[in-house]
């Protein structure tokens, strides 16, 4: 078995999850040498408390220096035929998460990175591809119920990550058919943790706003008291007080977020990948929430984070203050979606996990456990 992106913040938690499942033969791909990067993935997957992995789980697991965006992802004619001597699973996890990114670097890792496993995958004509994409392949549409077999560019896309993973999702479909090839397509919603992640660890998606956040009220704070109150306010104290913060998102306020825990969403896609699963051609399932949440909802558990911050959206900001401009800037790829009313179809998926119970809620509780202060985030 192959893995590529085991040092991501989904893809660590795949690894520890095949481990549990008792998979022994894997070999993870990734940048850096093959000592660097077992120190960087052994650190994300132990840092993890579930599932319980058997004794020296880690220790079978072999490495090998690959990159996504250079070509044969910089394998050597023996470390390929190394690689993909006997290959039975090959999943396609790594990726570029950036999505607010310049579209160049985003097309090169997501859509030719992906042609390039592909390829790879070509020389292991016995290996069935995994491939991670993202629900929000669905793009700008809003409405409606987003079919697990729906790819469609119809309505276009909110920014350059999701049409890098329609595109690449698209040569995926193309290279099955063309081949003969069993593939399962797992498409993720956007997956949070209610543990607070070590900056030295892969950080879930909500932290790429949180963090900018945090760093610029920080900065704020060396000047103005009003901020240097609010960072140092205890969690939980109520009351309004002078030094309280508002400010505003632009978005939706009926809006809504489809998150789904990443402990759960690994663990599914193991358990539907050991599935039944047909002879050749793709499969897609949607590895979603069985409810979305809604935007009031996690912003309320924003201010968790901030005790005197509060938070309100409006479809138009007029006049912004220099907090608002920072939260446009660094949380514009996420408020986007705050005009989303959509909900996804989870058929596939169901019928794989086979009676795995639903996911718990993610509520106003598991996101302000979400969105809280880890020590890493608190300490200086």
């Amino acid at each position: 078995m192959l893995l590529t992106g085991a040092t991501g913040f989904l893809g660590c938690r795949l690894l520890r999850e095949l481990l549990a499942h008792g998979e022994e033969d894997i070999t993870v791909l990734g940048r850096g040498t093959p000592e660097k990067l077992r120190d960087r993935v052994e650190a994300a997957v132990q840092w993890l408390d579930t599932p319980r992995l058997p004794h020296d789980a880690l220790a079978a697991v072999r490495y090998a220096s690959g990159d996504l965006t250079r070509p044969g992802l910089g394998l050597s004619p023996l470390e390929r035929a190394r690689i993909t001597d006997g290959l039975t699973a090959l999943w396609h996890c790594a990726a570029l998460l950036e999505m607010a990114s310049d579209p160049a670097p985003l097309h090169h890792a997501n859509v030719i990175g992906t042609r390039r496993v592909l390829e790879l995958a070509d020389e292991a004509p016995d290996a069935r591809l995994l491939h991670v994409s993202t629900a929000y392949v669905a793009g700008r549409r809003a409405t409606g119920i987003i079919r697990e077999d729906d790819l469609l560019d119809t309505d276009g896309f909110q920014v350059p990550y999701e049409e890098s993973k329609y595109t690449a999702e698209r040569l995926v479909h193309a290279w099955a058919g063309r081949n003969e090839r069993d593939v399962t397509v797992f498409r993720p919603s956007l997956l949070v943790t209610d543990r607070p992640v070590p900056e030295d660890l892969p950080a879930q998606p909500a932290d790429f706003l949180l963090r900018p956040l945090e760093r610029h009220l920080r900065s704020r704070a060396e000047r103005t008291s009003q901020v240097r109150a609010l960072l140092h306010r205890p969690r939980g104290e109520a009351g309004h007080r002078a030094s309280d913060l508002h400010f505003r998102v632009e978005g939706d306020p009926q809006g809504s977020l489809n998150m789904l825990q990443a402990d759960y969403a690994a663990h599914a896609m193991v358990r539907a990948a050991s599935r039944a699963r047909p002879t050749t051609g793709v499969r897609t399932l949607h590895v979603t929430h069985p409810h979305n949440v809604s935007f009031a909802t996690a912003a309320a558990a924003l201010q968790t984070r901030f005790p005197g911050l509060t938070v309100s959206m409006a479809e138009r900001l007029s006049r912004p203050t220099p907090l608002e401009r920072l939260v446009a800037q660094h949380g514009a790829p996420l408020l986007t979606y705050s005009t989303h009313r959509r909900t996804y179809d989870r058929t596939n998926l169901i019928a794989a996990l086979d009676g795995l119970p639903d996911p718990a809620p993610v509520d106003h509780a598991y996101l302000a456990r979400a969105f809280s202060r880890g020590e890493a985030l608190v300490a200086g």
